[in-house]
């Protein structure tokens, strides 16, 4: 019953955050406990880890202005290539998973820049960047945490 609980709040979680919504990182944070609790494998300070960097997204998600934070522009590119590239760096190792995840956000924010509708953002710029960190480091954080839940679960069947 908790694996499918896990899955059912890491899967909206994950919709969520491809939707713009700040507290789809939330919900992931509780799937991954729930599969903490279903695993036994984890220890205290990973899951400490994963809390406080989703305290820090929710509060930076707060701080961004409206137009920023409610915008979902490119976001199928920054968090779709965020989830390929951690699921590819989760088949080496966890923090392969971690980079894989920063590196497809990246990528997905320059293929992005290049459709017309991404020309705004002007890529190379400051603008760019600042919307890629805004759209990146909560995408980023949520597939590496679905891949961290998802990793205690396989451990643990």
């Amino acid at each position: 019953m908790l694996i499918l609980i896990t899955v059912i709040l890491l899967l909206s979680g994950l919709g969520l955050v491809f939707a713009s919504n700040r507290y789809g990182i939330i919900v992931v944070y509780t799937g991954l406990c729930v599969a903490a609790a279903k695993a036994s494998l984890p220890t205290v300070s990973t899951l400490i880890f994963w809390g406080i960097a989703t305290v820090i997204v929710v509060i930076l998600s707060f701080m961004l202005p409206k137009s920023i934070s409610g915008s979902r522009r490119g976001l199928g590119y920054i968090a779709g290539a965020a989830l390929a590239g951690a699921m590819t760096g989760l088949v080496i190792s966890h923090a392969w998973m971690i980079i894989g995840g920063v590196a497809g956000a990246i990528l997905g924010g320059i293929a992005y820049s290049k459709t017309p509708a991404g020309k705004a953002l002007g890529f190379p710029s400051s603008k760019f960047l600042n919307y890629l960190c805004a759209k990146g480091l909560p995408a980023v954080i949520a597939v590496c945490m679905a891949g961290t839940a998802l990793l205690w679960l396989i451990f643990k069947i």
